[in-house]
């Protein structure tokens, strides 16, 4: 996590936009995570590259840099047509979700 996106945020908007933000970022991480995995599953790529630009963006302001990076991973994947290396960079969205919850769940950066 990079607390300077927040900081940003913050600065921008205000503190209670930022943890407004937050909170429905991840609320809708699930949800926007098994919309990538479902739509790699299925081949779909213009679902797939919708659902990585959506994440990879909100990513980045939350200051989720790692997803962010394998959102970019994916497009950059599904632009090539290799859905081999954008099934994998899905498992990696996977694999990381535990980490940031974790991350999210932890005290909030202070401006």
């Amino acid at each position: 996590m990079d607390p300077l996106s927040l900081r940003n945020l913050v600065e921008e908007a205000s503190l209670e936009a930022a943890e407004t933000f937050v909170r429905n970022y991840t609320d809708l991480l699930p949800q926007r995570v098994e919309r990538i995995v479902l739509s790699v599953g299925i081949g779909d790529r213009a679902m797939a590259m919708d659902a990585a630009l959506s994440l990879g963006t909100s990513s980045s302001m939350a200051g989720a840099l790692r997803i962010n990076r394998l959102c970019r991973d994916l497009q950059q994947a599904l632009i090539a047509a290799d859905m081999a290396s954008a099934a994998a960079a899905a498992r990696e969205i996977t694999l990381h979700l535990p980490d940031l919850r974790e991350a999210l769940a932890g005290p909030p950066p202070t401006p």
